[in-house]
């Protein structure tokens, strides 16, 4: 998890895995500008061997920035979450 000076946190594809290098964004779960809780599953990733849900790390508002369909390598922005 990652917090930006303005307080928004983060959202980048995971390492699932030792050598995953890119993960593919199924569906997400939760729409931009909705409430989510700490621990609410926001969207599902699909690995090369499997899929996996992906919970928020924190509360707030989800801000999406990676788009479903689209693979990302693994440190790749893909959302945060906003105070609020």
């Amino acid at each position: 998890m990652t917090a930006s000076a303005d307080g928004r946190v983060v959202l980048r594809i995971p390492q699932a895995a030792v050598t995953m290098t890119e993960g593919t964004i199924v569906e997400w779960l939760a729409g931009d500008g909705e409430r989510v809780a700490a621990g609410q599953v926001i969207y599902r990733l699909e690995t090369e061997k499997v899929e996996i849900d992906v919970e928020s790390p924190a509360s707030g508002v989800l801000r999406v920035r990676g788009k479903a369909g689209e693979t990302y390598p693994v440190g790749e922005e893909v959302g945060a979450i906003e105070p609020g």
